[in-house]
């Protein structure tokens, strides 16, 4: 391995002849307000104002991993991308409130030198942009490097172009002169005035350029990702994203046509994870557990795991596995953002129902065997499907829902194991038998005594439930045994909860006080209130009489009255009556 390591300075990096190119494999620009406000602060908090002059002390600001050789003309950044942006980003606001002082030849010269020497320098006449990306092109070298105002203006159309403005702006409003020489006042102790306006700008611009750092060029590509990995052990955690990333760029070159297919789908993935509940982390790890069970794979081995299984593949058994994770997302996608409201086919409807209480009650890691199931090219029967996300729903109710004391990690062994089941099925009938045997040991991790105690505890607001999913188990459960009641696989759009005492008289929203009523029913009884103030427990029964539900119905022919001493002995009732539907679809 070739490399070579050597002191250096920001002003020494900057001020070479060498481009600093940030190759396709790297993420896009992601530093927040808290990074670059501690790059500011750390910058400004170093220096000081003695015999009516500022002076800097030395600040280190890591290492920088560069591809290629320290002679060349231009170089990859490996490490080093979201500091190197930063400063890029600094100096340009800087070069921009300096050229705002008007009638101040220093501070024309100070911009002057910003512009020419560190972000754009000419080479033999040519300019040279000091760092150049390509996937924030034209908005980062057009609205930041540029001085000059484009002829067309450029607005930001991504996350990371909106995060590079942001950034620009923050900068400029730090530096502006009120705020600024406050700053710089309380930083110094002592009350620093106008007249020191320019100098003080000048100050920030050395102190970042005299900022210390390491450098590190490395011309073999092979090694160079595991220099990177040793160095950001050390520091901030890469993430093992990153560095498959890297590793698949490397393999997957631009087309012969010109065309980054690679880097195009690489941008697809996160158009669509930005619009779900995940991040690529998180989905790359499922679809890899769902894949490759057997690998025990966690965020801290990631990489090694793809190493082992990729490393020397070829271009074509790599784009096979990236066209596999996009399927992959297709379907990571419709398990984890559903809409059961808009599906009008019932059989699908009870699927999206299903899948959409899983994501309510934050139900994380099942996505793992839900990856599994629905990637694999064996077709089961539907009835088969929906039964087993029913019990995976009721499971998930049962150890997120409510109170009872569960840890999740708990899950790990028997998910991993249906996926390995489901890996290695033959037939449809393998598959069951591994819905089977998940079933059995998901329902062996649960204690009845406690579910039963932990189901009687749960309660109903409608105000609540109006504010957010805090109500939303309970909901759930009253109508699943209200479903259940009925045989029906779906909960109907006109399904209410009602409070057989009213919720206006106090300690009556425990769910033994709940039975569910069609919405026009429930309107009807609104009306009475609204009308009389209050209506008759006698007035309720005469319009339960007309609900066609069976838990409505059974609740009629067993309540002729219904005393708040009752609700308790009803919560048991129906703790019982979800513990045997449980049970039941265990088998």
């Amino acid at each position: 391995m070739t490399f070579e390591a050597r002191g250096d300075s920001i002003k020494g990096l900057l001020t070479s002849t060498r481009q600093y190119k940030i190759p396709r494999f790297q993420r896009d620009f992601s530093w927040d307000q808290s990074n670059y406000e501690e790059f500011f602060e750390d910058i400004v908090n170093n220096i000081y104002f003695r015999n009516e002059e500022f002076v800097t002390s030395q600040y280190y600001l890591g290492n920088m991993l560069f591809l290629g050789d320290k002679e060349d003309n231009e170089v990859e950044v490996v490490d080093g991308q979201q500091r190197l942006t930063t400063i890029t980003i600094f100096l340009a606001a800087l070069r921009d409130t300096l050229y705002s002082i008007v009638d101040d030849q220093n501070a024309k010269d100070y911009a002057d030198t910003i512009h020419s020497e560190y972000l754009i320098k000419k080479i033999d006449g040519k300019p040279q942009r000091k760092l150049q990306t390509m996937s924030s092109f034209p908005y980062f070298t057009q609205t930041i490097q540029d001085n000059e105002k484009p002829a067309f203006k450029v607005e930001p159309k991504t996350e990371e172009e909106e995060a590079l403005k942001k950034t620009f702006e923050f900068f400029k409003k730090q530096i502006d002169k009120k705020h600024f020489l406050n700053k710089i006042s309380k930083t110094c102790n002592k009350k620093i005035t106008e007249e020191y306006y320019v100098e003080a700008l000048k100050t920030v611009r050395e102190q970042l350029l005299n900022s210390e750092i390491i450098d590190i060029f490395v011309t073999d590509r092979k090694q160079v990702n595991k220099i990177f990995e040793n160095i950001n052990s050390k520091g901030k955690p890469l993430t093992q994203v990153d560095l498959i990333k890297n590793t698949i760029f490397g393999v997957v070159p631009i087309s012969s046509a010109g065309i980054d297919e690679m880097s195009l789908k690489w941008d697809e993935f996160g158009e669509k994870l930005t619009k779900l509940d995940t991040n690529f982390n998180e989905f790359f790890l499922h679809y890899w557990k769902a894949t490759f069970p057997t690998d025990n794979a966690n965020g801290a081995n990631l990489y090694k795991k793809y190493l082992k299984r990729f490393d020397g593949k070829n271009e074509k058994e790599i784009t096979g596995f990236v066209n596999g994770l996009s399927l992959g997302l297709d379907i990571y996608e419709n398990i984890i953002s559903v809409d059961p409201s808009n599906c009008k086919q019932q059989e699908k409807k009870a699927e999206l129902e299903y899948l959409d209480a899983l994501n309510k009650f934050g139900a994380v890691q099942v996505r793992v065997p839900l990856l599994t199931l629905y990637t694999s090219k064996i077709k089961i029967k539907n009835q088969k499907k929906i039964d087993f996300l029913k019990f995976l729903s009721y499971f998930h109710f049962t150890v997120y829902g409510t109170s009872i004391k569960f840890r999740g990690n708990n899950t790990t062994t028997p998910f991993k194991n249906f996926s390995v089941e489901v890996i290695n099925a033959k037939n449809a009938s393998d598959i069951y038998s591994g819905m089977n045997k998940l079933k059995q040991d998901l329902i062996g991790l649960l204690n009845k005594e406690e579910v039963n105690r932990a189901f009687k505890e749960l309660s109903f607001s409608k105000e609540k439930a109006r504010n957010g999913l805090s109500e939303y188990p309970t909901q759930f459960v009253i109508k699943q045994i209200a479903n259940y009641l009925e045989n029906r696989d779906y909960s109907p759009i006109e399904y209410t909860i009602e409070h057989v005492i009213d919720e206006a008289e106090g300690n009556s929203n425990n769910i033994g006080n709940l039975i569910v009523l069609e919405r026009i029913l429930n309107d009807k009884i609104n009306d009475i209130k609204q009308k009389q103030k209050s209506i008759s427990f006698n007035d309720k029964l005469s319009i339960y009489n007309e609900s066609v539900y069976k838990m409505t119905k059974d609740f009629v022919t067993t309540h002729s009255q219904f005393a708040r001493d009752e609700i308790e002995s009803r919560s048991e009732e129906l703790a019982t009556q979800f513990w045997s539907i449980l049970e039941n679809l265990s088998k």
